[in-house]
């Protein structure tokens, strides 16, 4: 089967050979990705604002995702990132076109969405948890650009666009890596072929991926991209892999062809680490069916369950990109449509689950419809910006999307 091109956030273009299984699972990793900032809000922990009525277990669920999800999308960052590079050109030019065409897309949104998306997040952060330091808006604002620290929250800030932050980091250090080896990249991925297009494509990155989880302890999770030393070993190794095999078809067909051994080695990790979570420190969110054995498990089990956790990470990424290669290499008008709107979908739709969540819990609506309410309202608020956006020239790139739309193409079906 032939290989084929897809853009990190532009629209699918008449590529006879698009990769249409890799468009499925992003779009579909983006809007999950949506939908769980909205169970975010219903977490026992405190978010940017949150219900005071937590729903009971909410994290159990969440936590089926939550090891994979972001790691998912960098990963098809870098597939995409390979296509994207092969189409520029060659050698170091080609690294200079990528750097210059992911400066253009990922920049412009980030630095427009910390200025104008983000700010309304953290003026309904201060107005839930500190209200008594609530300014009028355009106060806030000034002390928001300032970086003042007036709330005790570094602004101005990038809330969930770390993940474009961090993606145009990857892309800038790709594009060096590109510019001071050549084709060394290419021949290093030419070489990975034989070893992982066997079972060594399970084991090497879980392998990799517990070691990493064991550097978790030390460096937590910051967003901050300077200091995020754990993140950094899993997303930028991830990105770099999913770079180095993105036009092999052996790699391909080793997805499909371990995608059940994939999802039972996730489903079976997952489950063991829900039980170490139920047996040694009780649920997350409070949930306990009995009293935790300890609250500190022993160390030697701590570096097995983060074992697990790598486990999950990568049997469902793993499966995922199996089940997707084998049943969803197909085009449909809805797919060219969401493959384009996902960016802008994903820039505002935290602001808008952040804002109305904190309307409604005023209301004292039944928590039932509450949820509900915030779910259809966040995905109708997103589709609407996004079809307000696409229709003003101007502001499209602001989004990440080119600032004239491609004409209407049916694209050939894939080969």
């Amino acid at each position: 089967m032939s290989q084929s091109s897809l853009p990190v956030t532009s629209s699918p273009g008449p590529d006879s050979t698009r990769r249409y299984d890799l468009d499925w699972i992003r779009v579909t990793a983006f809007l999950l990705l949506i939908l769980y900032h909205v169970g975010v809000f219903y977490e026992a922990d405190d978010w940017h604002t949150s219900s005071p009525r937590p729903i009971e277990g909410i994290e159990i669920v969440m936590s089926l995702s939550s090891p994979w999800r972001l790691a998912l999308l960098f990963l098809i960052a870098g597939f995409a990132t390979r296509f994207m590079n092969d189409r520029l050109s060659k050698g170091l030019r080609g690294a200079g076109a990528l750097a210059w065409s992911r400066t253009g897309r990922l920049l412009l949104p980030l630095v427009f969405g910390m200025l104008v998306i983000v700010p309304p997040q953290t003026y309904f952060q201060i107005a839930q948890y500190t209200p008594e330091l609530v300014e009028p808006w355009p106060q806030f604002y000034a002390h928001y650009l300032s970086g003042a620290h007036v709330w005790g929250i570094t602004t101005p800030t990038w809330n969930h666009l770390w993940f474009v932050a961090y993606l145009w980091t990857y892309s800038l250090i790709l594009a060096c890596l590109l510019a001071l080896t050549g084709g060394g990249l290419a021949r290093l991925g030419r070489w990975l072929e034989r070893p992982l297009s066997g079972p060594l494509l399970l084991f090497v990155p879980v392998l990799y991926l517990s070691l990493a989880r064991q550097l978790y302890p030390v460096f937590e999770r910051t967003h901050a991209l300077v200091d995020d030393w754990y993140l950094h070993s899993v997303y930028l190794p991830l990105f770099l892999f999913g770079f180095l095999v993105a036009q092999s078809e052996r790699i391909r067909q080793a997805f499909i062809d371990q995608r059940w051994t994939a999802l039972v080695v996730a489903a079976t990790a997952w489950l063991a680490w829900q039980g170490y979570l139920l047996a040694w420190t009780g649920l997350p969110g409070g949930v306990q069916f009995w009293t935790p054995i300890a609250e500190n498990p022993p160390a030697w089990l701590r570096i097995a369950m983060r074992g697990s956790y790598a486990a999950i990470q990568w049997g469902a990424i793993a499966a995922i990109l199996g089940f997707g290669g084998k049943h969803l290499n197909f085009d449909r008008p809805s797919l060219r449509y969401l493959t384009v709107a996902v960016f802008p979908l994903y820039i505002l739709h935290q602001t808008i689950t952040v804002v109305t969540g904190y309307y409604l819990t005023h209301l004292k609506l039944p928590l039932a419809l509450e949820a509900g309410l915030l779910v259809a309202i966040t995905f109708g608020g997103v589709f609407a910006g996004y079809e307000l956006v696409r229709r003003i020239r101007p502001l499209r790139p602001f989004f990440g999307l080119k600032l004239q739309p491609q004409p209407a193409k049916r694209p050939p079906r894939a080969a």
